[in-house]
């Protein structure tokens, strides 16, 4: 029959395996001609259609993956491919930039002494990490394909290096489009917060407390002095810093600084903690507890790579703005 021929045709372009079924045939046989042209257009279409899902399924699948860093974990979970298995879940759900990590990730031990027999069972594709605190064991790459991406280098625009970093980590898991989507949203995204704070021109002394009397004071180098210039915000902390960003001083060097005083919170400082430091010995007279207009901003990975900065950035800007209201 001239109809059924050519529905054979249509289907064996598409999906050559296919045959028609002789259930097919006699349900078929009838019926006038032009349902029957009907129906194999229809058959023919729900083929094609389940062929080119199921092609766009394996195309956007990635391969399995654990990160023994938190920069390499939050970057996965960002362009929408997260980890099987990260270091540390809890600490970094506390203590992180990202508080909904999906209950599916398994937690796979401390980063410089995962849990090999785990990781073993889970049998990852790729085995991902940083070079900032982890030191990768022999016995992982030995096993698995592993990929160890070097962050925090010296004299390097710290804001192009996490951008570098998001495109290397989307590229090991054959997935460059979406670290793109996601760059792109980070920029526009970092754009409208520097619009809301525009009229913001007061210096910032960005600082985490480690113990009573010292604190970590973030300047060049750092993930905070990287995007405080993208928000066209100064840093009045202009002393030397570490690889990393940050110097390691006693209150008493805040004391003569003129500058809103922004605090992230930790598990030395968290909570009220205006109130916590008006009357601590030298706290008191930091102009920012003096004068008791503290800012605070809520935990993010000091470490970390853009989903670590844009969480900065939002709660700064969300502070700098609640600061502002007389």
């Amino acid at each position: 029959m001239k109809n059924d021929e050519n529905c054979r045709q249509v289907n064996n372009a598409q999906i050559t395996s296919y045959k028609p079924s002789s259930i097919l045939r006699n349900s078929m046989s009838n019926l006038p001609q032009s349902q029957i042209s009907r129906k194999c257009a229809l058959h023919a279409f729900t083929l094609c259609l389940s062929f080119f899902i199921a092609v766009i399924s394996h195309a956007s699948s990635h391969p399995s993956t654990i990160a023994l860093s938190w920069t390499t974990a939050e970057t996965l979970v960002a362009i929408g491919a997260p980890p099987e298995g990260m270091s540390m879940i809890d600490n970094y759900q506390q203590w992180g930039s990202i508080r909904s990590l999906s209950e599916d990730i398994v937690e796979v031990g401390v980063s410089f002494q995962p849990n090999l027999e785990l990781i073993t069972s889970m049998h990852p594709d790729i085995i991902m990490s940083d070079s900032v605190f982890v030191v990768f064991d022999e016995k992982l790459s030995d096993r698995f394909n592993t990929y160890r991406f070097t962050l925090y280098q010296e004299e390097v625009d710290r804001w192009n290096e996490l951008t570098e970093f998001t495109r290397q980590v989307a590229t090991a898991i054959m997935q460059p489009d979406s670290g793109e989507v996601y760059i792109a949203d980070v920029e526009n995204n970092i754009e409208h917060l520097k619009n809301r704070i525009r009229e913001w021109n007061e210096p910032l002394l960005i600082i985490r407390a480690l113990d009573a009397q010292h604190v970590r004071v973030y300047g060049e180098n750092s993930l905070v002095q990287a995007v405080l210039d993208r928000l066209g915000l100064s840093n009045a902390w202009q002393e030397p810093t570490s690889q990393k960003g940050f110097s390691i001083v006693g209150v008493e060097a805040l004391v003569d600084i003129k500058a809103r005083l922004v605090i992230v919170e930790g598990p030395q400082l968290s909570g009220n903690i205006a109130d916590q430091l008006a009357g601590r010995g030298l706290w008191q007279y930091v102009p920012s507890i003096r004068e008791n207009n503290l800012i605070t901003v809520p935990p993010f990975w000091v470490f970390g790579a853009l989903p670590s900065a844009l969480r900065f950035a939002e709660s700064l800007v969300e502070a700098l703005d609640e600061s502002a209201i007389p």
